[in-house]
């Protein structure tokens, strides 16, 4: 009785076969679903950074507070006027708004500059030994704007300048105030949205002037 394969050979018209043909055509079979699954891999992988690399799902809040979910990023990606003020105060109470009980909070401002002013921001804050000296303190600072304003704005940066009220407190002192006025600007970089930076911003330069001592009482 002939084996399958031997018929398989008749078929072929085939008028000689190999001893060890049926491991020669298992190896064949073996090589093709490798290549199969080889190609189906870089498939997925491809897939995969196709929606790692899309942009995060935006709502967006009118000025009338009304929600809507941007679809088209791309025709949508330059953040609105809100956007960029509330990125602004945002940042500023992070980076300015020192508590000296949780100054981990101030590093998250860090993760919204750029890297060119990030250099500069530790510069300024960390290597001149201000957030040290703070530290253990007992100060914190709460701050109340009173101006929010985009002053100016480009294709690739957004110019914002705000006004606002800085009062300083201390945890072991109830009776400790001392308040100012101040004048922040801001030069925000439009980038693409990310995940990191959902808001689109990166705050590429960062400017304050104290416009005037309020109160002090020690």
């Amino acid at each position: 009785m002939k084996t399958r394969f031997e018929e398989k050979l008749k078929n072929m018209k085939r008028k000689y076969y190999e001893v060890f043909a049926d491991y020669e055509v298992f190896n064949e079979f073996l090589k093709s679903t490798n290549l199969m699954s080889i190609g189906l891999n870089f498939i997925l992988i491809a897939a995969l950074l196709m929606v790692m690399s899309r942009p995060p799902l935006v709502i967006r809040v009118n000025e009338v507070g009304k929600a809507e979910v941007i679809e088209n990023i791309k025709s949508h990606n330059d953040p609105s006027e809100v956007e960029i003020l509330e990125f602004s105060t945002f940042f500023v109470e992070k980076f300015r708004g020192l508590n000296s009980y949780a100054l981990t909070e101030t590093k998250y401002a860090w993760n919204w500059m750029t890297s060119r002013y990030r250099k500069i921001a530790n510069r300024d804050l960390i290597d001149s030994g201000f957030l040290v000296k703070f530290q253990g303190t007992g100060l914190y600072a709460r701050i109340e704007f009173k101006e929010e304003k985009v002053e100016r704005e480009t294709d690739d940066f957004a110019f914002v300048s705000l006004v606002g009220v800085r009062t300083l407190f201390n945890y072991n002192d109830p009776d400790y105030r001392e308040s100012s006025l101040f004048k922040a600007e801001l030069v925000l970089k439009k980038v693409r949205r990310t995940r990191s930076s959902s808001s689109g911003l990166l705050v590429e330069n960062y400017k304050e002037i104290i416009l005037n001592k309020l109160e002090e009482e020690k």
